[in-house]
């Protein structure tokens, strides 16, 4: 299940915008320190959610598998040796059932990560991201930050000048069957450490039921 949720949308209910708007308009008008109150455990209670859902994603080998629903989990390689894992920490996610009925997790981290501990790696040396889930991503990218700043309920922003790294994708193959895809980069700078955000997304298919999304993912790794 996709725990890590801001809003859900049913596709077969109508829409609930403003509907919603309705309500806090009315609660704004009654009650408007009790609405920011609200808003700001309802924040709260998200950024938790966030560092929970990411504990447990590093926890579990089996989450996002490779024909689940939920998007999968990021899993940070030396060669064959794992590094870390991840869920992840923000974006946009649709699952659909058997029946046909489709939803959408919906959730935004404002910026803020929960990065695993540091990895030490030489400099120049290639590293990939595995995503076990057999259909091709539509889009990838790496970027690093050589720091970060204090964040939310423990989390941290990303800052300094940002560098997006050269990346090429790989098919991940078992037994001749497609089971994922690796994003590959490498940090070459010696000395220095390497917050890494690492981006991915996947296109509705026409006919199917796939789940598909865009999603984002915090790693961490210093240089010698």
């Amino acid at each position: 299940m996709f725990r890590v949720i801001r809003y859900v949308i049913p596709h077969s209910m109508p829409p609930l915008v403003e509907r919603q708007r309705k309500v806090a308009l009315r609660e704004t008008q009654a009650k408007p320190r009790l609405l920011v109150l609200t808003s700001a455990l309802s924040v709260a209670l998200v950024f938790a959610a966030l560092a929970v859902f990411a504990a447990e994603a590093q926890a579990s080998p089996s989450y996002g598998g490779s024909f689940g629903h939920e998007p999968p989990i990021a899993v940070l390689m030396k060669y064959k040796t794992v590094l870390q894992r991840v869920g992840p920490a923000g974006g946009q996610w649709t699952s659909c059932d058997k029946r046909g009925g489709c939803g959408t997790s919906v959730y935004d981290n404002v910026g803020n990560f929960w990065f695993p501990k540091v990895d030490e790696v030489g400099a120049g040396r290639r590293l990939h991201v595995r995503f076990d889930k057999p259909k091709r991503p539509d889009f990838f990218d790496v970027n690093a930050w050589p720091k970060v700043k204090k964040g939310h309920v423990g989390g941290k922003s990303l800052a300094g000048q940002k560098q997006r790294l050269k990346s090429i994708l790989r098919p991940v193959k078992r037994d001749g069957k497609m089971v994922g895809w690796s994003v590959f980069f490498r940090t070459n700078e010696p000395a220095r450490e390497y917050y890494l955000r690492v981006s991915s997304g996947w296109k509705k298919e026409p006919h199917s039921r796939a789940s598909y999304g865009r999603v984002m993912y915090g790693l961490h790794v210093e240089t010698r």
